[in-house]
């Protein structure tokens, strides 16, 4: 849950670890992240994003690496998927079409703007909680 630049420059600069999988959602963002995988593979690093969250947080994070990182630096990239819970369609609730997994488990990505994906705004609507609740 490493979330600060100088804590990843802190651990690359001690040669602390061998893969570093940081999330775009949850640390530094794509630009902060694209520095950094170019700077982790530089130093014969591996740099494969943890993203075990949402479709928003994995097609960001698979944009992020395939536009940074090469096979080399990033053999293969982490989501979630263990059916029968964890489904395209569950993982993917807030996109209007969860993200295919072909057969062979690879995830393509889109030639649309942006990210690619489409969000479900209706569900969005349906889902958004306007006040946090304690117990």
């Amino acid at each position: 849950m490493t979330r600060e630049p100088y804590e990843f420059h802190e651990m690359l600069r001690r040669d602390c670890l061998d893969v570093y999988q940081p999330d775009v959602v949850c640390s530094i963002g794509m630009l902060g992240l694209s520095r950094l995988a170019r700077e982790v593979t530089a130093h014969g690093k591996w740099f494969t994003p943890h993203t075990w969250g949402n479709g928003i947080g994995l097609i960001a994070n698979l944009h992020l690496t395939a536009g940074t990182v090469s096979a080399e630096g990033c053999p293969y990239l982490e989501f979630p998927f263990d059916p029968p819970e964890w489904t395209p369609e569950a993982r993917d609730y807030p996109l209007l079409a969860p993200l295919a997994i072909d057969n062979a488990g690879w995830l393509t990505l889109s030639e649309a703007p942006g990210l690619g994906i489409t969000l479900d705004e209706q569900r969005l609507r349906d889902t958004r909680a306007d006040q946090a609740t304690y117990r």
